[in-house]
């Protein structure tokens, strides 16, 4: 089975498990897209791609990778980690100008959908034997530490 097929972004209904159900996050489908909806405790980063790999090495040797997706924007690409949402945006004044704590209610298109978000790639994909998310406090004291290293 392909990675798509196992986490259920194919329609609802027509795999045996998918992301509401398996991890309980809030998505929906909209003009034949999935869709990850910021919000309920779940939140998300957006990193530029250049400044991702040094996040995730500092996220894993922390011990706290979670599921993060490279989404195609207009102004390059970005890799966005999902995160528990545990703090408040308020220590987000402190971080690199092109780093994003994205807000409730922003949709993240989700891979494989075979859609409009079909560019969008798992580079962590979600694992079902591990379902919790890193908190944001760890992300964006990932995303400090790799920028004072570069």
């Amino acid at each position: 089975m392909s990675v798509d097929h196992d986490l259920g972004t194919k329609r609802p209904g027509t795999t045996p498990m998918d992301y509401r159900r398996v991890f309980g996050w809030p998505v929906h489908w909209q003009n034949g897209s999935l869709n990850f909806v910021i919000g309920a405790g779940i939140g998300a980063v957006a990193v530029p791609r250049a400044r991702a790999e040094q996040v995730l090495e500092h996220l894993t040797r922390q011990g706290c990778r979670g599921p993060a997706l490279s989404v195609p924007t207009k102004h390059g690409s970005v890799v966005i980690f999902l995160v528990e949402a545990d703090i408040l945006g308020s220590d987000a004044e402190f971080l690199p100008r092109d780093v994003r704590v994205l807000t409730a209610g922003t949709s993240v298109p989700m891979p494989g959908t075979h859609g409009p978000a079909d560019l969008a790639r798992w580079i962590v994909p979600p694992d079902p034997q591990q379902r919790w998310l890193p908190s944001l406090t760890a992300v964006l004291a990932a995303i400090r530490s790799a920028g004072r290293y570069r």
